[in-house]
């Protein structure tokens, strides 16, 4: 069965840890001498299960911490929004990581990960949430009260395509459910996958552009087999294209901005932007280094890149022998940033100007009919418009590392 997007309903599925059932037998509850909605309780919990899942790195294991833009808190649960984040706090659902600084960065949170292990979904029927889940309400709320460096023209097209995705729901949870029966799956891929199916099957669309230049969707954390088989647009298959090894290619463009011309001509530096270039940076590694496989290249390259760069560590001694240069020029580029996550965002920034900024812009000045969405460094798109936008994709990836 293929579900298409109906009008407003008079409620929504929303998942809930089995912990907090209890707030479904009551409509209100007392805190702190403040009369709490348990239906917001219920809504804001799920909108922060969806953002670990909908965040966590797959390649990467790391504990999800994240912000909470107290602006959108105010608007979804009133002034009081203080009161149901210090409720789950005191309550062991979530735990807070950093304060806030007046103009610097926002609360940061990490959440209880035991709350997730068992899950329910419920329905909720506050009216008010429903319309603040509207498609209209969440473009003129998110589209605009966000620091995305993608121009906002973009940014409406690629959410107004997003509610023209269909997807064959019945099929979609039939294959990861055979993965977890099989146990070739993991436990939060699995709930990943499903929750987001569950939300596409609801019409609960979820969209996130972020101040690095991702956008993050119900889309973009579904395997790749799901967005290949399940889902289509304007009954349309979907053909999907991307960068290989795009964070080390995006590395090499960044080594090129801020590089000397006599540092570039290195035998070493020119070795690895032809190795980026063509896709095969992970190959090389796992013919110079001990790993066994292109996932544990992939791997490696992933914690040089985005973790701290101990150089005791196995995989910066393995990379350094192969790329010492390209080594010391990560090191420096975050210690130069005081932070080591500088590097990942300057690099996501790159891949950013990449698909939106070019390839996306100019597909909609010359192809404006394509519908499309983007999975971080790929764009997915109806087969029928396959030349076109490899054509355009493969015109601006060879003018990267020009």
């Amino acid at each position: 069965m293929v579900y298409k997007k109906t009008v407003e309903k008079g409620y929504m599925i929303l998942f809930l840890p089995e912990k907090f059932l209890y707030l479904t037998e009551e409509k209100k509850i007392e805190y702190k001498g403040i009369t709490l909605k348990t239906e917001y309780l219920i809504h804001l919990i799920n909108e922060m299960v969806e953002k670990y899942y909908f965040r966590k790195d797959d390649t990467l294991d790391n504990e999800i911490k994240f912000n909470l833009s107290s602006l959108i808190l105010r608007i979804n649960y009133t002034h009081r929004y203080n009161y149901y984040m210090n409720y789950l706090i005191d309550n062991d659902f979530i735990v807070l990581v950093s304060d806030y600084h007046v103009g610097t960065k926002t609360r940061t949170y990490r959440l209880d990960r035991d709350c997730l292990v068992h899950m329910r979904r419920v329905r909720i029927t506050d009216r008010t949430l429903i319309k603040k889940n509207s498609r209209e309400f969440l473009k003129k709320t998110y589209l605009s009260l966000n620091n995305s460096p993608i121009p906002l023209g973009i940014r409406e097209k690629v959410v107004n395509d997003l509610y023209d995705i269909k997807l064959d729901y019945d099929s979609a949870l039939n294959y990861i459910d055979n993965l977890k029966k099989l146990k070739q799956i993991p436990f939060y891929k699995y709930w990943k996958n499903y929750i987001s199916l569950e939300n596409l099957k609801n019409e609960r669309i979820f969209f996130k552009f972020d101040e690095y230049g991702r956008l993050h969707t119900n889309f973009t954390v579904l395997k790749r087999e799901i967005r290949k088989m399940f889902l289509s647009i304007d009954g349309e298959i979907l053909s999907e294209i991307d960068l290989s090894n795009s964070q080390p290619l995006f590395l090499g463009v960044l080594m090129k901005k801020e590089m000397t011309i006599s540092e570039i001509i290195k035998p070493e530096i020119t070795r690895y932007l032809e190795l980026v270039s063509n896709g095969l940076i992970y190959e090389e590694l796992i013919n110079k280094c001990d790993v066994e496989g292109r996932d544990e290249a992939k791997l490696m390259m992933y914690k040089v890149l985005f973790g701290q760069n101990g150089d005791s560590k196995k995989y910066n001694k393995m990379f350094y022998s192969v790329f010492p240069t390209v080594y010391k020029f990560i090191k420096d580029y975050k210690r130069s940033k005081n932070d080591y996550k500088t590097l990942s965002h300057a690099l996501q920034n790159l891949e950013s100007e990449f698909i939106f900024n070019k390839v996306i812009n100019h597909l909609m000045e010359t192809n404006p009919e394509i519908k499309l969405f983007t999975v971080h460094d790929s764009i997915c798109f109806p087969l029928k418009y396959k030349k076109i936008v490899t054509n355009i994709f493969d015109y601006y990836k060879r003018k990267l590392l020009d």
